[in-house]
Parts: structure tokens; C-alpha cells; sequence
């Protein structure tokens, strides 16, 4: 047995006592569980994530991506880490059963009991809300032979199917088509290419579940002129989808508006659907699970990923937030963009759903290696039959009734300023003993219920309509992917090429609360450096648009279905 007293510290408890105040049982010595190992990478993690900075501030034409299924040896694990495991797993009698990335997820099988002992902690079952959770007490440990090798242990605790929780409001079939059109919106709005149809890209959804109607979705398309569009929904190693109930109640409403929209806009692309609730086999935490599984998925390479799931920092136990953070900087090296939701509860953030600070940024959005969505507001006046745009603001409907809702934003508590905001002067944190942090959002788009898609609204709908701009920007790259953009994003808008339009008007904080910011340039922590101007993006990128189908052709699509 392993000698507690060579165990080197991992991470604190991974019991939040805001979240689980008392036990109910221990579990189960015998009940076999999953366990994965963060493995170091070869040339160490500070040198990884500075390589995924680096390619961030390259000009896209001259990017080179790391190969999928075939890393490059020093972003491996060392020989020697992998051989580590092998030998602990043999001390223990666990299995090895997985290991994915090139070795930097290794997946061990054993017995909780077993676990948690060599671990050094005690795992038990915890009550939040209608869910029973498991959690581990005391300080997780690893034995001195592992140490040097091993970031993360992950799935003695399932505390991320808090996590997993969408950040729009609940699904409500709309009646017609009355509202405004995403194809409206995007091309006539945003500017975005008008000749792209996202031919050759793949954009990865992350979902809560995968309960959606294709039919419905399909119909969606033929109504606006467009599609049919290619969906895959993945388990294809695990239950197919079948939605037991086909009623609007019972679809996963999120997911519905995510396919809807990136759809409509870039209807040449391929959308693949992940569920957060499928166990895909790589990890028992559900988001590392579901990142690797898109990310390893070789039939359907995704060049996008859309994100409008989160909730706020203070939820997440830091080791698997830093794993999703790891997770990005990898996907930015494989050419993969990462779009995600900022949420939907203004700058306080979602109290109710583990926020324990003043201002609760949401994560994944926080992390410096996506692009987080914020929202706007389209201010539109009626003019015949048409709606013209007369200028947008802050996405800010706290202060109606029923309404509650504003763009989330604010100084990150887990992360620094990133490299791109080291020029900014970024607002005074409002949380105790901060300084400063990452600034979020980056960027912004439509989300207000007020000027709302005729699917849907929130920074849920702000995540897919930006990921629908990078698929079309991927056929503009001649198929080739884009990969993070924040650096590069930054650098060109804040140096005077204009890709974003800045958002100068209104704030995000409730009306009864000083814990708000405001609408400014060059960037603010509402709407970032502000809402796209799709095409000036691509030129500024060195992007060129290929002819796919002319904006003719959309407009007549559109004036037929409406």
C-alpha cells in the first residue's frame, strides 16, 4: 500500500462547501469507477500553452497545426510517464484501460475504496439540489512516482454535472417565422461573407443532451432557403438518440437554437453534436470526456466548436477547469476555434447556481483560449416590411419583468491577463483581494430577447453565430481551419483594423446593484471588443471569399419563406 506520507499534493479537497454542506453516505468501496490522469507533456505545460499562444498571433496563412491522432513528440507525455502509470496501476490493482491525446489523458478502472486510499482521501455521496453528487474529502495526493508526471486525477468527484447546465433561457416552440432571421441578422447586419456557405468546415457542438428533432431543424432550414444541412450526432459508440417525446417540452431547447442557427448561416458545414451526459469512455468527468471525444474524432475533425454551456468559476473544482483550459490550448493547436457562450446573468453571474463572489465570471468562457460570446441588443425600427438596423447596445433586460437577464461579464478569479490584454486597461475588479484578471468577454453579438432570433436568444445564440462566421471563414481559408483567434483577433482591432464594431452604449449589472460595468473602446466587460463585421474580419485576416452561392440567391430564399 502506498505510504500517505510520500504522497506529494495535487489539489485541496475537492469538496465545495458552498455547494455540498452534508454527506450522505460514503460510497460504495466496491463500486468500480474511472479515474483519468492529466499527464505532463514532454516539453513541460508552461511551454505548451505558450506554443498555443504563439500560433494565436501568427497571420493565418502562415499557421501549421498539429496532426490529429499523430501530436508532435514533445506535446506527448514522456516514455517514463506512461511507464509510471503502468506501475502504479500494477501496485493497485487498477486497469488501464484508455489513454487519449497522445497520452496526455490516461484513463485508470478500479474500486472507489481502492481509490480513494491511494489517493489519500474518502469519497462520499453529497445532496445539491435534486442531484446526488460524489465527492472526495481531504487533500487529493499523489505517490512520489507519479508526481512528476501527473497535473490532474479526475473523476473521484461528478461535481461537473453542475456545470453542465445551459445558459438560455427555456425552450419555447416560436409560432412562425416573425422574428429576426439569422441569415438577416448575419448578412445584412454583421456583413458576414455573403458568397461562403461554411463549404468543407465541421463545427462541434457541446451540448447538455442530444433530445433534438432533426426534422423540425430540417424544416427550419427549408423555410429560410437553405439545407439541407449535414448533422451528426455522436454516441456512435453509445445509445443512438431517440428522443422518447418529440413534444417541444421535452427537446433540448439549447441545442435546437445552437444547429438552428449555425445551420441557417453556413449551411455548407457539417454539424456534429456531443452530449454532456454521454459516456463516451475516456473520462468520468463528463466536459473532459466530451472535449476529448470531439477532439479524438477522426471520422468528423471539427474545425469549429460551439460552447453555450457554463456556469459560474466558483462551481468548478480548479483541476478540471484547468483540464478544459488544457483542452482548448490543445484544440487551438489542432486549428480548432472554440466559441463559447459568456452566460446570461450579468456581471453578478448566476448566484444560484454556485456563485460565491460578488461578480461570478463564467467559465468555460473564461478561459483565455476561446472566444467568449457576449451580448448585444439590435435597436430596429419597422420601415414596410422591413427591419432596419439603427444601432445596437448592451444586451441589458434585468430590469424588465419576467425578463432578468443580461450578458455575463467581468475580471475572471481563476485566470491572469492574457498576453492579448496586457495593452488593455482593464476595470477594477469588484471581488475582494483581487487585482485583476482575465477580461471577458472578448467579443459580442445579438442575444437580447428583445430584438431575439426567431429560435431563440441569449449569449446561447451569441456562441453558434459566431461559429457560423469561423465555418464560413474556413471555406474562405480554402478549407483550411482557423484555430485560436484571440491573439491575432486582438492585435489587428486594438492596432486599428476594424474587425469588431465596438459596443459604447449601456451596462451589465442589475438595476438595484453598483456590481456593473459599462460600454466603452477599445473593449469592455460587456461586449468585449464588440459585434462582428464579418467581412472586414476575413480581408483583415488575409482571407479571400470563394464563390459558393451568391447573396441573390439568399434573398430570394428568404423573401419566399418569409
Amino acid at each position: 500500500m502506498t505510504d500517505h506520507r510520500d504522497l506529494s499534493i495535487v489539489q485541496d479537497s475537492g469538496l465545495p462547501k458552498h455547494l455540498l454542506q452534508a454527506r450522505e453516505a460514503v460510497a460504495d468501496p466496491d463500486q468500480v469507477l474511472r479515474a483519468t490522469l492529466r499527464l505532463v507533456p514532454r516539453c513541460g505545460d508552461e511551454a505548451l500553452l505558450a506554443r498555443a499562444s504563439a500560433l494565436g498571433r501568427q497571420p493565418i496563412a502562415g499557421r501549421t497545426f498539429l496532426a490529429r491522432g499523430a501530436l508532435a513528440d514533445e506535446v506527448m507525455p514522456a516514455p517514463e510517464a506512461l511507464a509510471a502509470v503502468k506501475a502504479f496501476c500494477h501496485e493497485h490493482g487498477f486497469t488501464l484501460s484508455r489513454t487519449a491525446l497522445g497520452g496526455l489523458f490516461v484513463t485508470i478502472e478500479g474500486k472507489a475504496g481502492a481509490l480513494a486510499c491511494a489517493f489519500g482521501v474518502t469519497i462520499g455521496r453529497y445532496r445539491y439540489g435534486d442531484l446526488v453528487l460524489r465527492a472526495y474529502e481531504g487533500v487529493l495526493r499523489l505517490p512520489a512516482a507519479l508526481a512528476p508526471y501527473v497535473r490532474a486525477v479526475l473523476g473521484l468527484d461528478d461535481l461537473s454535472r453542475i456545470a453542465a447546465q445551459p445558459n438560455a433561457a427555456d425552450f419555447i416552440e416560436p409560432p412562425s417565422l416573425k422574428g429576426n432571421l439569422p441569415t438577416t441578422v448575419a448578412f445584412d447586419y454583421y456583413q458576414y461573407p455573403q458568397d461562403l456557405i461554411g463549404r468543407g468546415a465541421t463545427v462541434a457542438f457541446i451540448e447538455q443532451n442530444l433530445k433534438v428533432d432533426l426534422a423540425k431543424i430540417q424544416a427550419y432550414y427549408t423555410k429560410l432557403g437553405v439545407g439541407p444541412v449535414t448533422i451528426v450526432l455522436v454516441p456512435e459508440w453509445g445509445p443512438p438518440n431517440t428522443p422518447e417525446d418529440p413534444e417541444p417540452s421535452k427537446l433540448n431547447g439549447e441545442a435546437m437554437m445552437d444547429l438552428k442557427l449555425t445551420g441557417a448561416v453556413a449551411p455548407g458545414a457539417t454539424l456534429v453534436g456531443y452530449s454532456i451526459v454521454q459516456d463516451y469512455g475516456y473520462s468520468s468527468d463528463p466536459w473532459v470526456d466530451t472535449l476529448i471525444a470531439a477532439l479524438e474524432n477522426e471520422k468528423h475533425p471539427c474545425d469549429v466548436m460551439s460552447i453555450s454551456l457554463g456556469q459560474p468559476e466558483s462551481a468548478w473544482s480548479t483541476q478540471t477547469a484547468l483540464c478544459v483550459d488544457f483542452l482548448f490550448a490543445i484544440a487551438g493547436l489542432l486549428g480548432v476555434t472554440v466559441c463559447v457562450a459568456s452566460g446570461d446573468f450579468g456581471a453578478p453571474g448566476n448566484l444560484n447556481r454556485g456563485g460565491t463572489y460578488k461578480q461570478n465570471c463564467a467559465f468555460p468562457a473564461s478561459s483565455p483560449f476561446c472566444l467568449a460570446c457576449g451580448g448585444t441588443e439590435l435597436v430596429l425600427s419597422q420601415q414596410g416590411d422591413q427591419r432596419i438596423l439603427n444601432g445596437e447596445v448592451v444586451w441589458n433586460e434585468m430590469a424588465e419583468i419576467g425578463q432578468k437577464r443580461a450578458t455575463g461579464g467581468g475580471i475572471s478569479m481563476l485566470f491572469p491577463v492574457p498576453d492579448f490584454q496586457q495593452t488593455l486597461t482593464l476595470p477594477a475588479p469588484f471581488n475582494e483581494g483581487q487585482t485583476s484578471g482575465r477580461g471577458m468577454p472578448d467579443v459580442a453579438s445579438n442575444a437580447a430577447a428583445n430584438s431575439s432570433y426567431d429560435v431563440g436568444y441569449g449569449t446561447s445564440a451569441a456562441a453558434p453565430m459566431w461559429a457560423a462566421l469561423m465555418a464560413l471563414l474556413v471555406e474562405g481559408n480554402g478549407g483550411m481551419p482557423i484555430g485560436y483567434l484571440n491573439p491575432r483577433l486582438y492585435e489587428l482591432q486594438l492596432g486599428g483594423t476594424e474587425c469588431c464594431k465596438p459596443i459604447t452604449e449601456g451596462d451589465n449589472g442589475p438595476p438595484d446593484s453598483n456590481i456593473s460595468f459599462s460600454a466603452g473602446k477599445p473593449w469592455n466587460a460587456c461586449c468585449g471588443l464588440g459585434s462582428p463585421l464579418g467581412s472586414s474580419l476575413a480581408a483583415a485576416l488575409g482571407i479571400g471569399a470563394a464563390t459558393s452561392q451568391s447573396r441573390a440567391q439568399r434573398k430570394t430564399a428568404e423573401a419566399v419563406s418569409l
